[in-house]
């Protein structure tokens, strides 16, 4: 159990020196993206707190990795909270996302694949828990500035009932 902890920290710490690197060069071309909507827990437990929770985000893309093949490389801070009568709730997620991307047609418009992994801070009951976990996800574009994106989060088990904080969140961006 220890040492699977250690070699997944160690691959994402080496996974995100490369990326931090990378971006760093490449910081001239960078753009951030604004997110708001709302985020859908899988888990029955986190459910129990709220069915629909607030989704926030914030996005700064880069250029992509080019051993990874991607067209950007994004770093992201996402927070998915809720309040319903004096209950209280928030999963933080700070992910490296690689993203892949395909114009649709002849339009402005165009949709991405994204693949991200990094740490997520669960405070829900008692104290909270830092955990591993990734997302998978889908953004339409419609121009330069304003998208759509669903994404899927999936995160290692917590606390005493074994929850995990996965779930499926949809947003609208703003990129500026």
């Amino acid at each position: 159990m220890m040492t699977t902890r250690w070699i997944r920290w160690s691959a994402l710490s080496a996974l995100m020196t490369l990326v931090f690197a990378t971006a760093a060069a490449q910081l001239e071309t960078a753009a951030a993206r604004l997110r708001f909507g709302a985020y859908f827990p899988s888990d029955t437990d986190l459910q129990a707190f709220n069915k629909t929770w607030f989704a926030v985000g914030l996005t700064f893309a880069a250029e992509g990795v080019p051993l990874l093949g991607s067209d950007a490389t994004e770093l992201s801070a996402d927070l998915f909270t809720h309040q319903t009568g004096g209950s209280r709730g928030a999963v933080t997620s700070l992910l490296v996302t690689q993203v892949y991307e395909q114009p649709i047609n002849n339009t402005e418009m165009r949709l991405q694949l994204r693949l991200g992994a990094g740490l997520y801070i669960v405070d829900t009951t008692g104290p909270s828990k830092n955990i591993f976990g990734g997302r998978v996800g889908l953004t339409l574009w419609f121009n330069e500035a304003y998208s759509a994106e669903l994404n899927f989060d999936i995160t290692d088990r917590f606390g005493a009932n074994r929850d995990r904080a996965s779930g499926f969140s949809f947003t609208i961006g703003y990129q500026f």
